[in-house]
């Protein structure tokens, strides 16, 4: 069986973790404002939100997928829709209807692959984009890497940070959670997409891969 490499801290039995990139929540100018929903992309955010604006938990909550909408309950959110499509163009589009005529707090990280913002507001709905934490690389640490190691990568910003640091090789093979997160690669790496977007789903499909030879 091939090694399995998950960059992110999420842990599964039989993978190992490589942290290339830390989550650095910020402290944004806020003034809110009697918004009728609020919308998340990512738990992180959620997280985020959470440190600076407590009363957001009064607010129907639209979130990306299953991962989100369970931190939203943890912290005590009121859990509106939840997305039928995990890519975030897709949920732009599903909620705005849903939405439209109304005034809605987007919250974001500060380097975004989708526009979230701007697909609501051309479907009429009134959106505030409030950015509350960033993806940051760690520092190039040297890591010893197998021959042909399947990594799985759950963002554009894993990509990033783990190419700042090591030379691809052909012998590896990159699992990406999503189209946005495969095209993050460039011309030069073609990743498999996971059949499903979600971290459990990648590492369900790395570990069916890991059992034969590529």
């Amino acid at each position: 069986m091939r090694g399995i490499f998950l960059l992110n801290n999420a842990k599964y039995e039989g993978v190992k973790n490589i942290g290339v990139f830390e989550i650095k929540y910020l402290k944004p100018k806020f003034t809110p404002k009697n918004y009728d929903a609020i919308v998340f992309t990512s738990k992180n955010a959620v997280f985020g939100i959470d440190k600076i604006y407590k009363e957001w938990t009064k607010l129907p909550a639209y979130s990306i997928g299953e991962g989100t909408s369970k931190v939203i309950n943890e912290l005590g959110g009121s859990l509106a829709y939840e997305a039928k499509s995990s890519y975030a163009d897709d949920f732009a589009v599903e909620i705005s209807q849903k939405l439209s005529g109304k005034l809605v707090l987007f919250v974001r990280a500060k380097v975004v692959s989708s526009d979230v913002g701007g697909i609501l507001k051309s479907k009429g709905v009134s959106v505030e984009e409030l950015v509350v934490y960033e993806n940051v690389c760690k520092p190039c640490k040297e890591i010893v890497l197998p021959k042909s190691g399947i990594f799985i990568f759950t963002s554009p910003s894993s990509v990033k940070c783990f190419l700042k640091c090591t030379a691809w090789k052909e012998e590896f093979t990159a699992i990406a959670i999503g189209k946005k997160t495969a095209k993050a690669f460039g011309s030069d790496i073609k990743p498999l997409i996971s059949p499903k977007q979600s971290i459990d789903a990648c590492v369900e499909f790395a570990k069916k891969l890991s059992k034969v030879s590529l």
